[in-house]
């Protein structure tokens, strides 16, 4: 039998009912055809924002780091918004296998009274970042040579610059008008602000407002990027301008690209296989992401069948702390990430059988 009749054979078996999706923009589905999936052939790695989504990628995100990243030698730029800011300054640690056991053990421990007041969820962040990143960690995220951090937040305009309900709330509503319109709208309203190793802009082609990354400010910068405007307390930023600052899923809620990466690929373990390119998007279908602007991406998904078969049929979202109690969140919760484990064996199965080749789809099929 040829080595073509047999990659097809496992091809067909494998995207027959598999629980993970291996799914490729152009020029990256046809790199994992012909060579597969290696770690020396990354140059980038996206987390998106999503809150308690990001459950359904800890156990991935711990092989990854286990298994997967330890063989790539080359830097890796590592950009993140909101909750994906957060998984990627684990993976900018020197040991990041433990720190994002550690993430997973204090997340799934949280609870608030029933009202969710923003002062609790602030203090529930301030006790994770205590614990991951200050100190010796924090030292340590900022001077990695191999794995450079970029975190994604958003600034208020001048005017817009109060943290009141009534400027928050004045501030979306305003912010979320013009998105029909255009995204670029959202933008003049809430720039982004990229904090970033050595103030760097590399996963972007245009250069945001940037601000270096340091001990002092890591922190602050993970605090801003995940703080969900009525929900959470804004923070200031040391080294940035004198605003207060907000969640970057504003502006990039999933990255709607294109990434600065000439010759390489961009590696993106995500929850879902849609994309919405902006927090605003999520209930504007039209919204999508281009063909050309993932043509290097390589996607890690949980697949629509894996899915339907958890629990509630969904994954965790932050609307688990109102529907669910807290014992019942937490036994859907650990089931998810029990679950989970079926990701993980997929892509050990199927980067040993053929570097992932059989398991691969094209993002873009119509591309």
């Amino acid at each position: 039998m040829s080595n073509t009749t047999k990659l097809e054979k496992a091809t067909r078996r494998s995207k027959k009912s598999g629980p993970l999706k291996i799914l490729a923009g152009r020029d990256a589905f046809k790199e994992i055809r012909e060579n597969g999936l290696n770690a020396s052939r990354v140059k980038l790695i996206v987390g998106a924002s999503g809150g308690p989504k990001w459950l359904m990628l800890s156990r991935l995100d711990q092989y990854l780091n286990e298994y997967f990243l330890p063989s790539a030698t080359q830097p890796i730029d590592l950009i993140g918004s909101s909750i994906g800011s957060w998984r990627m300054a684990c993976y900018a640690q020197n040991d990041p296998v433990v720190v994002l056991r550690e993430f997973e053990t204090l997340y799934m421990n949280q609870r608030y009274s029933e009202k969710l007041p923003p002062q609790e969820i602030t203090a529930f962040v301030n006790v994770v970042l205590n614990q991951l990143f200050t100190g010796r960690r924090s030292h340590e995220v900022v001077a990695n040579p191999l794995r450079k951090l970029h975190v994604v937040a958003v600034r208020n305009r001048r005017w817009l610059n109060g943290r009141s309900k009534l400027a928050q709330g004045f501030g979306i509503t305003l912010a979320a008008t013009g998105n029909i319109i255009s995204p670029k709208i959202v933008q003049s309203l809430y720039p982004k602000v990229l904090i970033s190793q050595g103030a760097s802009h590399a996963p972007y082609y245009e250069r945001p407002e940037v601000v270096s990354l340091s001990p002092q400010n890591l922190s602050q910068a993970l605090s801003a990027s995940g703080a969900i405007p009525l929900v959470m307390e804004p923070s200031r930023l040391e080294g940035g301008k004198e605003r207060w600052h907000w969640d970057g899923g504003m502006v990039d809620y999933h990255f709607s690209g294109p990434f600065n990466v000439q010759d390489g690929l961009v590696l993106y373990p995500h929850f879902s296989p849609r994309v919405i390119p902006g927090w605003f998007d999520k209930g504007l279908p039209w919204r999508k992401i281009k063909a050309g602007n993932y043509r290097n991406v390589v996607m890690l998904n949980p697949s629509d069948d894996f899915i339907a078969q958890l629990p509630y049929g969904k994954i965790p979202d932050r609307h688990d702390f109102l529907k669910l109690d807290d014992k019942s969140r937490e036994s859907y919760w650990q089931t998810v990430l029990d679950q989970s484990q079926h990701l993980v064996d997929a892509l050990h199965e199927a980067l040993a059988l053929d570097g992932g080749r059989s398991l691969v789809e094209p993002l873009f099929p119509e591309d």
